[in-house]
C-alpha cells in the first residue's frame, strides 16, 4: 500500500450510502452494510482503487459485488479469518475519466446468526487520484421483498440446491436493474422465505412489514443492537417510488404443515374449493396488506407505491392481494397505489442459461421484470 493514499469512510466527503443505514453512517470511520443491495458509492479520477473490508459470521459468509459505472466487474466472499484486509477492486482506469465505484453487499442479512455483519473500513487509491462529486440520481426507489428481491438463485445453475449465500446475487436482480434503467438511487429491504403475514413455512414471525420502520431489526442480540439495527430508520421524506414484491412465501405456506409457535399453538392455513384462501386466512392477509400499505404511505407521503407479484407463479393469492390493495385505496382514499403482475419464470425461461438455482427466477425473468417495472413507472410520470 506504499504508493496509495488511504481514506477512512468519514474522510470521503462525496461518498453516499445506498440502502438503509444508521443515522450519520457516513460520519463514522467504518461503514456497516446491513441489507442486500446496500452499498458505499463514490466517484474517483484514479488509476487504481482498493477497499479494506472485514466481517463476522457463524456459518453464512457475506459477499461483496463491485460495480464500476453501474456494471458488475467483481464479486467475492469476505473471509472472517483474515480480519481487516485489502482487496484491489479496480486497476488501470483512465485517470482523466470520472468513474463511479459501487461497493455492494450482495447477500442478505442472516436473521438466524447473531454475529453476521459486514464492514467497509477504508478506501485507497493512487496518490495522484482524487474523489469527485457523483452526479445526482433522477429519483429514488425503495424495494421491499423476499428471496426474489434478495437475488437468490441468480448465481449457479438449476441443479444447485444448497441454501448458501454463494447463490445469492443482489447486484444482478430486477431491483438493481430497474434502478439502473431509471437512473435511480435505490434501497432494498428483503429476506428469503419471509412474507406479508407469515413465511414459507407459516411462521408468524417471518413477516417483513413489522420490521419496516427500523434499520435492520430482522437481526437480533446484543452485538447487532450495538451496530444500530433497532434504530428507527430515517426516511428523510421518503422515496419517489416504493415497489413491494411480497406474497410468494405466504402463498407457498398453504402447502406446508401447520406451524406451531413457542406456546404450542397451531396455525393451520387452508384453501377452499375455489382455490382461494379460507375466509379467516384471507381476512388476515387483507388486513396485513392494508396495514402495511398505510405504514409505507406514512413514511413515503409522496411516493407512488407499486405492488408486484408473479415472478414465481402464485396459485392461490393473486385475487386476495388485489382485494387488499383495492380496499386500502378505498378506505384511505389513496390513488397512488398500483398493482402490476410480472412474467413468471415458468413461462419465460426455456434454456439452462435463462434459469436460476434453487428453483428461483433466473436472469431472463429478472431482466423482463426490470423492463416491465421501469416501463410502468415511466408511464406514471
Amino acid at each position: 500500500m506504499e504508493n496509495l493514499n488511504q481514506y477512512k469512510i468519514n474522510q470521503i466527503k462525496s461518498a453516499r450510502l445506498l440502502g438503509r443505514g444508521i443515522n450519520g453512517a457516513l460520519n463514522n470511520e467504518s461503514l456497516s452494510l446491513f441489507w442486500a443491495g446496500s452499498a458505499l458509492e463514490f466517484c474517483v479520477k484514479a488509476t487504481e482503487v482498493w477497499v479494506n473490508v472485514s466481517s463476522k459470521y457463524d456459518t453464512h459468509e457475506p459477499w461483496i459485488a463491485i460495480q464500476v459505472n453501474g456494471r458488475t466487474v467483481n464479486r467475492f466472499m469476505v473471509e472472517k479469518s483474515l480480519g481487516n484486509y485489502w482487496v484491489c477492486i479496480a486497476r488501470n482506469l483512465n485517470p482523466q475519466k470520472e468513474n463511479l465505484i459501487t461497493i455492494m453487499k450482495d447477500t442478505q442479512p442472516m436473521s438466524g446468526e447473531a454475529n453476521h455483519s459486514l464492514f467497509i473500513n477504508e478506501v485507497a487509491m493512487n496518490k495522484d487520484g482524487e474523489f469527485c462529486k457523483p452526479k445526482d440520481y433522477s429519483c429514488k426507489i425503495e424495494f421491499v421483498g423476499d428471496s426474489i428481491t434478495t437475488g437468490e438463485g441468480l448465481v449457479g445453475g438449476p441443479d444447485e440446491q444448497e441454501w448458501i449465500t454463494q447463490w445469492m446475487a443482489c447486484n444482478d436482480n430486477y431491483a438493481v436493474r430497474t434502478a439502473r434503467i431509471l437512473d435511480a438511487e435505490f434501497s432494498i429491504m428483503s429476506q428469503c422465505g419471509w412474507g406479508i403475514c407469515w413465511g414459507w413455512d407459516g411462521n408468524r414471525n417471518s413477516c417483513i412489514p413489522k420490521h419496516y420502520n427500523k434499520v435492520c431489526s430482522v437481526m437480533w442480540g446484543d452485538y447487532q443492537n450495538s451496530l444500530g439495527v433497532n434504530e428507527d430508520f430515517d426516511f428523510k421524506g421518503g422515496s419517489d417510488f416504493v415497489v413491494i414484491n411480497l406474497g410468494t412465501n405466504d402463498n407457498g405456506a398453504f402447502s406446508q404443515q401447520p406451524w406451531i409457535d413457542e406456546s404450542g399453538k397451531e396455525y393451520k392455513l387452508s384453501v377452499g374449493d375455489d382455490n382461494n384462501p379460507s375466509e379467516k386466512d384471507a381476512t388476515e392477509l387483507i388486513e396485513g396488506i392494508k396495514s402495511f400499505l398505510n405504514n409505507v404511505r406514512q413514511k413515503n407521503p409522496n411516493a407512488k407505491i407499486i405492488w408486484v407479484w408473479g415472478m414465481i407463479k402464485l396459485q392461490i393469492l393473486p385475487s386476495t392481494i388485489l382485494k387488499g390493495i383495492e380496499l386500502y385505496k378505498k378506505e384511505f382514499d389513496d390513488k397512488n397505489v398500483f398493482a402490476l403482475e410480472l412474467d413468471a419464470m415458468e413461462d419465460v425461461e426455456h434454456t439452462v442459461y435463462e434459469k436460476g438455482s434453487r428453483g428461483h427466477p433466473g436472469p431472463k425473468t429478472h431482466c423482463l421484470a426490470a423492463e416491465k417495472i421501469s416501463d410502468f413507472i415511466k408511464s406514471l410520470n
